[in-house]
């Protein structure tokens, strides 16, 4: 129990109400333990901004605070801005794949640091219902978009039927993949990162930042993009509201996010 040092939470449902919205018992507990000198670190497919006001409400803006953003392809210290790991895209890295998800009739977004790009060549997404008003979000076509453009992940938002068939051909034509990964964060939710990206290594290089193993980390997760990080930790939470495969390679299952699934198992193990 001393030995866990760092607590990993996925955000949306996880440690997030259904609502979007952080409750007043999990704000409390995690708070305690952070005070208490554990280090908290939300870890999400979230950009920035969207992740900002979670580091406010909890607190997490210490010199040794740290959020991990895109999956796990950015790593900043939410004191000082300062990145330890930045894994991003070129237009150049992804001209083959979206033909693709083009020739599919699948939308297609782009999301940078601060600002998301829909590509209005790809069809009307729904992404902005899910990413909100905290970032900027543009409309533009492929050739408005300046050809120096990096970006930590795109994102396909379609049917989990559609997002099904698309996992399908990907598995099929890995000369697609080479230099990506992708993984879903919801049934309706397909995000593509440089390969290799994941919340496991995220983790993994944060801990070896600290001088930390992976016995000195819990991590809560309900889906997917979860895996790699609940695999490594030496205490793992799946939430009740989790997919199959979470609930099966988690040491542990509490209860729902709309129930503090969070909170309730924190009080228990650190009682």
């Amino acid at each position: 129990m001393e030995n866990i040092k760092m607590i990993a939470l996925d955000m949306d449902n996880t440690l997030l109400l259904p609502n979007k919205t952080l409750s007043e018992r999990n704000t409390h507990v995690l708070k305690k333990l952070h005070q208490a000198g554990k280090k908290i670190v939300l870890t999400t497919g979230r950009p920035l901004p969207n992740v900002k006001p979670f580091i406010a409400q909890l607190g997490l803006n210490h010199p040794d605070d740290h959020v991990i953003l895109f999956n796990g392809g950015l790593i900043k210290n939410s004191f000082t801005d300062q990145n330890i790991l930045d894994k991003h895209f070129t237009l150049e890295d992804v001209n083959l794949i979206f033909n693709v998800i083009a020739n599919l009739n699948l939308p297609i977004d782009i999301v940078a640091q601060d600002s998301v790009f829909s590509i209005k060549d790809f069809g009307k997404s729904h992404y902005v219902d899910l990413v909100g008003q905290l970032i900027s979000y543009f409309e533009s076509t492929l050739r408005q978009l300046p050809q120096t453009i990096t970006f930590n992940k795109f994102v396909v938002c379609a049917d989990e039927s559609k997002l099904d068939y698309l996992e399908t051909v990907l598995q099929h034509t890995p000369h697609l993949t080479q230099n990506l990964s992708f993984v879903r964060s919801r049934r309706i939710l397909l995000e593509f990162v440089p390969h290799g990206v994941n919340k496991g290594t995220a983790l993994s290089k944060l801990l070896a930042h600290f001088s930390l193993t992976s016995d000195n980390l819990m991590a809560f997760g309900d889906e997917e993009n979860d895996f790699s990080m609940l695999k490594l930790a030496k205490v793992s939470v799946a939430m009740a509201n989790a997919i199959p495969s979470i609930k099966q390679v988690a040491h542990h299952t509490t209860k729902s996010n709309q129930q503090d699934g969070v909170a309730v198992f924190l009080e228990k193990y650190f009682e």
